[in-house]
């Protein structure tokens, strides 16, 4: 997978991504313009529309390497053999440190989606809409199946697994509406940012 993480990517292409997924976190998806990715990017709006046919087409692209990056930080957790307990807390500190690798492109998710939830679209955007959504959630059920193997072991709890894992992701998310790179002053600070957020979201799962 091509990471989405400004710097790391040389093609027009993902240029063009990073500086869209900036914009719409800084100025929200709907008030940004096509003229303003370009003028960001120091080119015409004519570069644009050269790779994306619309700002919507740049969400969806932006919103699928979101996605990528995510399952690309948890895959190996996954296939530790390690007790589920701790296979599920090594992934939410992989989501966490990802979400806040790639920031300007997961805010530009969530603004987005809610954005085009409540917009008319077409066919077509619709059923790109609705396959994204769907990937977010097979996302989701890996958590889930980790929590549920945890609880089989004795190690986690939750009465009902599937209502339990969307407020711990949403914790773990909403590192994304607050993480300021002026929490990485110091050594290993950006470690325990992760760790912290990763320990407080996880603890009311944690057998007793």
């Amino acid at each position: 997978m091509t990471s989405p993480r400004a710097g790391l990517d040389t093609s027009p292409r993902d240029t063009i991504l990073d500086a869209a997924a900036r914009a719409f976190m800084e100025r929200g998806f709907k008030a940004t313009s096509i003229d303003d990715i370009a003028r960001r990017l120091g080119a015409t709006k004519g570069m644009v529309y050269h790779y994306f046919d619309s700002k919507t087409d740049l969400f969806f692209e932006i919103h699928q390497r979101g996605m990528d990056a995510l399952f690309e930080a948890i895959e190996p957790e996954l296939k530790r053999d390690l007790p589920a307990a701790e296979r599920l807390h090594a992934m939410a500190r992989r989501h966490v440190a990802t979400l806040i690798d790639t920031q300007h492109f997961q805010r530009a998710v969530a603004e987005g989606v809610q954005m085009h939830l409540r917009l008319s679209t077409t066919e077509a955007q619709r059923r790109e809409l609705t396959r994204l959504q769907n990937r977010r959630r097979r996302y989701e059920q890996v958590f889930l199946e980790v929590l549920c193997e945890g609880i089989r072991q004795g190690d986690l709890h939750a009465g009902e697994p599937r209502l339990a894992i969307k407020p711990v992701l949403g914790a773990l998310n909403s590192v994304i509406n607050w993480y300021h790179p002026r929490y990485d002053t110091g050594t290993g600070a950006l470690d325990a940012l992760i760790e912290e957020v990763t320990t407080v979201a996880l603890r009311g799962l944690v057998a007793r």
